[in-house]
């Protein structure tokens, strides 16, 4: 498609599967998987246990990735500060759409990843 006046179009919004496709991709690529399995705890909580947690406790996993939300995932002093330089640091780089993709995949990480 042409650009006119140096204005590229607007996409329209990702679909559901490709929101979960970009958000699996991105959890790997971000590295949020070198602390986070879906299934066991390793470094930290796994997506499982997180997500369990915030549907408990009606949590916006979203706003705590934007560092607008305190931790409510009962972890050690440790987990929380690399988290908390995770947050601080590489994820104020990634955009509100990319971090929300992430967000959609933790959440329907169950529906993709039956035990």
């Amino acid at each position: 498609m042409p650009v006119k006046n140096n204005v590229m179009p607007q996409r329209g919004e990702l679909s559901w599967d490709s929101q979960i496709f970009l958000g699996n991709r991105l959890f790997s690529e971000k590295t949020c998987v070198t602390c986070h399995d879906v299934h066991k705890s390793t470094v930290g909580p796994s997506v499982k246990e997180i997500m369990d947690i915030y549907r408990t406790q009606n949590g916006d996993i979203f706003e705590f990735l934007k560092g607008r939300a305190e931790p409510i995932v009962d972890t050690t002093p440790e987990q929380v500060a690399i988290m908390q330089a995770n947050i601080d640091g590489f994820l104020q780089n990634i955009s509100d759409e990319e971090l929300q993709t992430i967000a959609t995949y933790m959440q329907h990480v169950d529906d993709l990843n039956p035990d």
